[in-house]
């Protein structure tokens, strides 16, 4: 794990709400393959969950991972920009969406907890999942990984490799159950956990 930017939590958070909060990215739509992913691991894990399943996902932009099983599920989702939050109210208007700093937000119980392309954008990514973690069952977990120490995206503020990604698990509680890489551009890595 490498910090690649200096920034401070405000600066992380003005950076987030540059364009006066407006900049907003449906990744149904640009990145689907990632986003399906996240869909199918969650899908796959439902069945182990008797009852609705509480799903929980900070960072959660338009809704695009977790809006999709609003229908049968109860799902929470965070974010401080208020084009996604106003976003994801329109296309999932049955998900419960916050617009805050996660930071901000007292860790809750739940079946299942979506880290995905969020870890990366934060101040703290370990004491959040140290604080997160051990109150969910299961939980999803995407990030670019950096080989090379080269990052495509200016917003990052950390760069992971590959032993960080697995070490995500443990710091949590959990063990990896699946993972897949794959190129989006840059390499991606996508897997699922269960509390130990």
């Amino acid at each position: 794990m490498r910090r690649i930017q200096g920034w401070t939590r405000e600066q992380i958070i003005a950076y987030n709400l540059r364009n006066d909060g407006t900049a907003v990215s449906i990744f149904a739509d640009t990145q689907t393959g990632r986003v399906d992913k996240a869909r199918d691991i969650i899908a796959s894990l439902l069945p182990r969950i008797e009852g609705r399943a509480r799903i929980i996902e900070p960072g959660c932009s338009a809704g695009d991972i977790s809006g999709w099983f609003t229908p049968a599920h109860i799902v929470t989702g965070y974010d401080v920009v208020p084009a996604a939050v106003a976003a994801t109210r329109e296309r999932y208007p049955k998900m419960s969406v916050i617009e805050a700093k996660i930071e901000d937000i007292e860790p809750a119980e739940c079946d299942i907890l979506v880290l995905c392309e969020f870890l990366e954008h934060i101040h703290d990514p370990v004491g959040l999942v140290k604080a997160w973690m051990p109150l969910t069952r299961f939980v999803v977990i995407g990030h670019p990984l950096v080989r090379d120490g080269w990052d495509p995206e200016e917003g990052h503020i950390w760069a992971y490799y590959p032993e960080d990604f697995e070490a995500w698990f443990p710091m949590g509680g959990h063990r990896l159950g699946e993972a897949w890489n794959f190129p989006m551009g840059y390499e991606m890595v996508i897997g699922w956990g269960e509390r130990e």
